[in-house]
């Protein structure tokens, strides 16, 4: 079986996450792009294809349509409404996303596609919610970015103030990818030491604070946001495709609070195996659940 990624969306995130495909040592054999601007989907497929010498396996590269959905193993959509350096919130764009995201997936519906939707654009968690509405998929099946990113921000503050190594730092943010998220202290980790023997609850909150913001200073600064989100969909793709069975804090389904939302999750194969894999204390449950509530509220709104 041929291992084919379509990419719906060639701006800044989608052609950053297809570079970075190129260059990872994933199994893949095709990558597409789609894109309503069709000329600039060709010229990026162009310019990405001319890398592909320059690295250890062969993947071919091309523009396309909706159709090549047809035997994708993932389609990640990665388009939506532009991002701007002004906004404080993801869920300014709400509405405008929404109707963006409905046409998508009903294009993608139209094809014979059974794989992977993997979802990049904001608000991230209603976007993925939407995603699984309208394809009719199981929800195994839908897989957002969620706070995968924003646990690497907060890795590598750590990492920088205590002078170690990012993969030594074992803390995530949990939640909505957005102002209600936070981190699950409780269960952290230094190596296999509670991260309290490290931080001081200070240093904690500035932490989480930091790390909240940054995605919004990395776009008041260069007007928006590509590497790290496209390095946690390639890891998020290394998963799948590799079935690793890898514990990562994506959005994926709560049953309970019934809305897309980030936990520790297995990720194999066949999309989302297990979520919730996270022990949180009676404070952090009590966040959860209101970080649940702000995405419940948001796709009330669209009903």
């Amino acid at each position: 079986m041929k291992n084919k990624v379509v990419i719906i969306g060639s701006g800044n995130v989608g052609v950053s996450y297809a570079y970075s495909l190129i260059n990872s040592n994933i199994n893949i054999h095709e990558i597409v792009l789609v894109d309503i601007n069709t000329s600039k989907a060709e010229g990026e497929a162009l310019d990405l294809s001319n890398s592909i010498p320059f690295t250890s396996h062969n993947i071919k590269i091309k523009f396309g349509t909706y159709e090549d959905c047809n035997n994708a193993t993932i389609c990640c959509i990665t388009a939506g409404v532009s991002q701007r350096s002004d906004k404080t919130s993801r869920m300014e764009d709400l509405f405008e996303a929404n109707k963006i995201f409905k046409n998508i997936v009903q294009n993608v519906k139209n094809t014979n596609f059974s794989g992977i939707y993997l979802i990049a654009g904001n608000p991230l968690d209603v976007m993925t919610y939407i995603t699984w509405k309208y394809s009719g998929f199981n929800s195994n099946k839908v897989i957002g970015s969620g706070t995968l990113l924003d646990s690497a921000r907060l890795q590598n503050l750590i990492a920088e103030k205590l002078n170690i190594a990012p993969q030594s730092v074992h803390a995530n943010v949990i939640g909505e990818h957005g102002n209600s998220q936070f981190v699950a202290w409780c269960s952290s980790k230094i190596g296999l030491e509670p991260i309290c023997n490290y931080l001081s609850l200070e240093d904690m909150e500035n932490l989480e604070n930091t790390t909240r913001n940054l995605g919004f200073l990395i776009s008041k600064k260069k007007d928006y946001t590509c590497f790290g989100i496209a390095s946690a969909l390639t890891r998020i793709t290394k998963a799948i495709i590799e079935d690793e069975k890898a514990v990562l804090c994506v959005s994926s389904y709560d049953p309970i609070q019934k809305v897309f939302i980030s936990t520790p999750s297995v990720v194999g194969i066949n999309g989302i195996e297990r979520t919730g894999v996270m022990a949180l204390s009676e404070e952090e449950i009590h966040k959860f659940e209101n970080s649940a509530n702000e995405i419940r509220n948001a796709i009330n709104k669209l009903d």
